[in-house]
């Protein structure tokens, strides 16, 4: 088409309408709820990562969503209060021993979980999803429904009754003293109560029914517990189990689909041996009953007796379906004999299969489907671990691809894991990163805090992420990080922290190994996350030799620069000299918040320092190198300098790692290490084990 003539439009074709955006969890929020104090986890579209130690609350989200969307008599008990809310329920008692009922009904805790859905306006209909939108606001795409667990209205006298003032010093009773009276009437007098609230106004609200929660929300849990390594309390085959809800499923879809054809089928099919069968039951029926009528007995004379026999074709599934592989010669092996790993997978695939076609049964209703999906690694080897989360989303159009049909499933996975392969798998938009901090001054226990990564600042995510995927780091578990040079010290330090006389609390440290010139890049996201870390690192002094240009390796006393990228990002000035480093080596300037470097110093009593890990090794055992030190700093540092470079590094550190373990570690090692396994964050410290446990390095 020549360039200076448009292309003409055909007014008379309306332009297709824009499929509209499905309905999405934006948000979910708890409060109150065991370690979820106060939590607010934002979605992501397709998949959700939760990482973090054991006991951050990340089985606790899944647990406070299947309580509230339970159909049957919701109870839950004080323990399931956070160990926050304590106080508030003495609090509530004084104020109400004060004759202020209403303010003591107020300052009485409540469990709440809030869910955010934010729909496009362009939705043809609204369905279910009315029910939930009670404001005004032409410009508002977000419906909000919350659960709250609270005290029934008119029982607060109820509630606290026989709690009462101390009667001879007038003393207000004590939180223990509450809780003792109060914890066996929260399941008794605590209820249920669900409303749809205005994003813009939460004192605009309209009661609903958990009825119609549950026709727009879907929720389903695929738990990590899955017993198939139980088999000898194994009633049944899980996986043949699945085939129930398969059909359940199929029976309910809409008619003329192939799913509900195919369950139509099957049903006729048991009509057919119900026939055959009760007429062959009848006549071995028709045989017994002369027998009892000899006894004679009151009642079975002249009784008339016909038999039915009804096959429940869901029990048939369920009990007497199972999987078998094909083997050789047409033996079959049942689902036992295959491995755990390939028989876990089979089963969440098909097990979250059932779950598509339950959901997909509402046709085209708008609608939203959760699915949770705990420890999907188990019993998975770390390839197929990677594949899994790599392939979760894809599953949105591969089941309705398996069904033949155009609408994809919009499902929203949240997956909680302790697998490094899974989580290193994920974009970091889709992490949210589970940790315990301490309760606010004046009150014991901890809570959870749970960290979007997507909103951290200053973070190198593309860097970052291929780093953790090609290294497996396990640095969303630990409970503190190491950074260290090079291949020499990532080989010692593990055998330097296990010959350190400190007591120690039971820790899990990852180390990575990154080199000086990338190690800074972690800061912003271990700071991020509250990580305590460590860096080991390189002076690496430099200097101008006589007769050159450029800065090459000097000797620390001789030195005028650093070369180490780490250190002059730390120090925030490129032009920092060896003699600055060692002087503040010596002060704060080594440590900020919940991060400390370690770079050579020299050892006590001595002034030759390293400038590199084996200078400094061999500086801090000379006897181990027949290595007489003069007490003359530059003769020292040639003399260490030259006895490292007749060694090869990896032979160097495997043999002290390995074979020669009686070294005493360098001085700049063991300050930083004394320093790590030693920190306790002031806001986010967990609750540790007994002095003297091992420390868990990775």
């Amino acid at each position: 088409m020549p360039p200076d003539i448009a292309p003409s439009i055909d007014a008379s074709r309306p332009e297709a309408p824009a499929t509209p955006a499905p309905l999405r969890v934006s948000n979910i929020s708890v409060r109150n709820f065991r370690l979820l104090h106060k939590v607010d986890v934002a979605l992501s579209d397709s998949a959700t990562v939760l990482v973090g130690r054991n006991n951050t609350g990340k089985t606790s989200l899944a647990e406070v969503m299947s309580r509230f969307f339970q159909k049957t008599s919701f109870k839950l008990a004080l323990a399931d209060f956070s160990s926050e809310t304590y106080d508030q329920f003495r609090r509530a008692c004084e104020l109400y021993l004060d004759h202020n009922e209403d303010a003591a009904r107020d300052a009485l805790p409540t469990i709440t979980l809030t869910i955010n859905i934010a729909y496009d306006p362009k939705l043809p209909e609204y369905g279910p999803l009315s029910a939930l939108i009670v404001d005004l606001d032409l410009s508002c795409n977000e419906a909000r429904v919350q659960f709250d667990y609270a005290l029934e209205g008119g029982r607060l006298k109820e509630f606290f009754e026989g709690i009462s003032l101390d009667p001879t010093t007038g003393a207000l009773p004590s939180t223990v003293t509450v809780l003792d009276a109060v914890g066996d009437r929260i399941p008794k007098l605590f209820k249920r109560t669900i409303a749809a609230v205005d994003p813009n106004d939460s004192s605009n609200t309209r009661e609903v029914t958990l009825d119609a929660v549950r026709k727009l929300i879907t929720v389903d849990f695929l738990q990590a517990q899955r017993g198939l390594d139980d088999e000898k309390e194994r009633p049944k085959d899980l996986i043949g189990q699945i085939f129930q809800s398969l059909f359940t499923a199929a029976s309910n879809a809409e008619d003329d689909t192939a799913q509900r054809r195919t369950a139509d089928d099957l049903a006729k099919a048991v009509e057919g041996i119900e026939t055959q069968l009760g007429a062959q039951v009848g006549r071995m029926v028709a045989g017994v009953i002369p027998t009892l009528e000899r006894f004679g007995y009151p009642g079975l004379h002249d009784q008339e007796l016909e038999t039915k026999t009804k096959l429940d074709i869901e029990r048939l599934l369920s009990n007497y379906t199972s999987v078998h592989y094909r083997g050789v010669a047409g033996v079959s092996l049942p689902e036992s004999y295959s491995g755990l790993g390939s028989r876990n997978l089979i089963l969440i695939l098909l097990t979250l299969l059932s779950y598509y076609r339950e959901y997909a049964a509402r046709g085209n209703t708008p609608g939203v489907h959760l699915v949770f999906v705990e420890e999907p690694e188990a019993h998975l080897h770390p390839q197929m671990q990677e594949v899994f989360i790599d392939q979760l989303s894809s599953l949105a159009k591969l089941f309705p691809g398996i069904d033949k049909t155009s609408q994809d499933w919009s499902a929203q996975f949240l997956v909680s894991t302790h697998s490094s392969h899974v989580a290193n798998k994920a974009p970091f938009s889709a992490i949210r990163y589970f940790r315990l901090a301490r309760a606010v001054t004046g009150q014991q226990g901890h809570h959870a805090e749970v960290l979007d990564l997507s909103r951290a600042e200053n973070i190198d995510e593309k860097f970052l992420h291929q780093y953790l995927t090609l290294t497996r780091s396990d640095l969303f578990f630990a409970d503190k990080a190491i950074l260290v040079e090079g291949t020499s010290e990532r080989l010692i330090v593990p055998k330097a922290i296990e010959k350190s006389a400190a007591k120690l609390s039971s820790q899990y440290v990852t180390l990575l190994e990154v080199g000086g010139a990338y190690a800074h890049i972690f800061f912003p996201l271990f700071d991020f996350l509250g990580l305590p870390s460590l860096t080991i690192t390189d002076i690496d002094a430099v200097a101008i030799q006589a007769g050159g240009t450029n800065r090459t390796a000097a000797r620390v006393h001789s030195g005028d620069r650093t070369s180490n990228a780490t250190i002059k990002h730390w120090f925030s000035n490129k032009d920092v000299t060896p003699t600055e480093l060692l002087r503040d080596a010596e002060t704060d300037a080594i440590r900020r918040g919940n991060r400390y470097i370690a770079y050579q110093v020299p050892e006590a009593e001595v002034e030759a320092c390293g400038r590199s890990f084996e200078d400094a090794f061999i500086l801090a055992n000379p006897t181990l190198f027949e290595l007489a030190l003069t007490g003359d700093a530059v003769a020292d540092e040639e003399a260490a300098q030259a006895e490292a470079e007749a060694h090869k590094k990896s032979d160097f550190a495997l043999r002290f790692a390995i074979n020669d373990t009686d070294w005493v570690t360098p001085r700049y090692i063991q300050r930083g290490l004394d320093w790590l396994l030693g920190f306790s964050h002031p806001e986010n410290a967990e609750v540790t084990t007994e002095a003297g446990g091992p420390v868990v390095v990775k």
